[in-house]
């Protein structure tokens, strides 16, 4: 195996502690909110902060990561993450968990859109979305284990025990990277990481038409999506009445969604183009909010969660993968930027969903992930097929 298979193999290991770190506190907000005596659209705090502090992270990490190299500082962030998991687990009141929920989000803010910025730099184009596919399988991989352990420790008497075992993770994959012997300093030009050489990284990407549009883009789809699927977790136990385990469960179908649509990447390009995985992921989005409040049976939210899963990543990927070429000589920052938006859109997502909850319930936080995600969905699609890749 070459070095640059050996550095994918562990930024996908990484990816897979990010992704769990993330998505540990979703079926845990329930259990939160009972500790804390607080609502659970309060308790959405915890998924917030992170959010919020893993948006704004991003315009430090990308012209960080432009200047010293983005596997090093990956390096710096996975060690980062170590110690912020650790705060978390070991916080006893709810003001200082959202606090280091916030910690951990900016340092693993440096791990997935820098290695989707290394792969861009990296990889060929033609070759980029079936490897940023192959990749998915870390962040799907961590989704999965994230939901199914934050249940898990819903359940039990400590759910703080879940955030020990990701800082191990962490820990591990900062091991094997080093190991590896990639994540070294890079060699720049003396004067391109001054305040001069950031702002002329910002100003590449913000400065073109198609890149601002798709970073509106991946921040409304932030807030249509992730200000929805948070609240699954609970509203299958408040509503449906399952367990939280269980619900953690369930919510696996998600990544498992996503893994198929992983391993028939570059069949579905091939057959149906960009525009076309574009609009059948807003069409599965679109039906699976719509099948989730079906009741009667776990197996209808069930097939929900996978076909969302499924139409999340045909949508998303295709977003990734212009992301890492928007403006090839500031990668870094594009895709920084690009996880930033997304971010900021989940974060407004969450607090908006949270006060529509505590007043009026789920049903129609879910109609509106409904509808508006597959008319955002066919607006993209509609200008992909105007736009030619700028490829390198």
């Amino acid at each position: 195996m070459n070095t640059r298979s050996h550095s994918i193999l562990f930024i996908t290991l990484a990816a897979f502690c990010s992704m769990a770190s993330m998505r540990i506190s979703d079926p845990l907000l329930p259990v939160i909110s009972a500790e804390f005596k607080i609502p659970t659209g309060s308790a959405s705090a915890i998924v917030g902060a992170f959010a919020i502090a893993y948006g704004f992270s991003q315009f430090l990490f990308g012209p960080m990561a432009d200047r010293l190299g983005k596997l090093y500082v990956i390096g710096w962030a996975l060690f980062l993450s170590v110690l912020a998991n650790i705060g978390v687990a070991l916080s006893t009141d709810f003001d200082a968990i959202v606090w280091w929920r916030g910690v951990s989000g900016a340092t693993t803010a440096g791990v997935v859109p820098l290695a989707m910025a290394w792969v861009g730099e990296t990889v060929p184009y033609e070759e980029r979305q079936p490897t940023l596919a192959r990749f998915l399988f870390g962040v799907l991989g961590g989704t999965i284990g994230g939901q199914i352990l934050g249940g898990l420790c819903a359940d039990s008497s400590n759910w703080r025990i879940g955030f020990y075992g990701i800082a191990a993770l962490y820990l591990a994959s900062l091991v094997l990277l080093m190991a590896s012997g990639s994540a070294k300093r890079a060699v720049r030009p003396a004067d391109s990481g001054n305040t001069l050489g950031s702002q002329r990284h910002f100003r590449n990407v913000l400065s073109q038409r198609w890149s601002q549009f798709i970073l509106f883009v991946v921040g409304v789809e932030g807030f249509l999506f992730y200000g929805a699927v948070v609240f699954i977790p609970a509203y299958l136990h408040l509503e449906l009445r399952l367990s939280l385990t269980v619900a953690g469960v369930l919510m696996s179908g998600f990544g498992l969604g996503g893994l198929l649509y992983a391993g028939t990447a570059r069949r579905m390009l091939a057959r149906l183009g960009e525009t076309g995985l574009v609009k059948g992921g807003g069409l599965f989005l679109g039906s699976s909010f719509m099948l989730l409040l079906v009741t009667g049976h776990w197996v209808f939210p069930a097939i929900a969660i996978f076909i969302m899963g499924l139409g999340l990543y045909m949508l998303h990927n295709t977003l990734q993968t212009h992301a890492t070429q928007m403006t090839p000589e500031s990668r870094g920052t594009a895709v920084s930027l690009f996880a930033c938006s997304l971010f900021l859109g989940q974060s407004l997502g969450v607090s908006g969903a949270g006060w529509l909850i505590d007043r009026i319930g789920f049903v129609p936080l879910f109609w509106i992930s409904a509808t508006g995600l597959p008319l955002l969905a066919f607006w993209l699609s509609h200008y992909l097929k105007s736009h030619p890749v700028n490829q390198p």
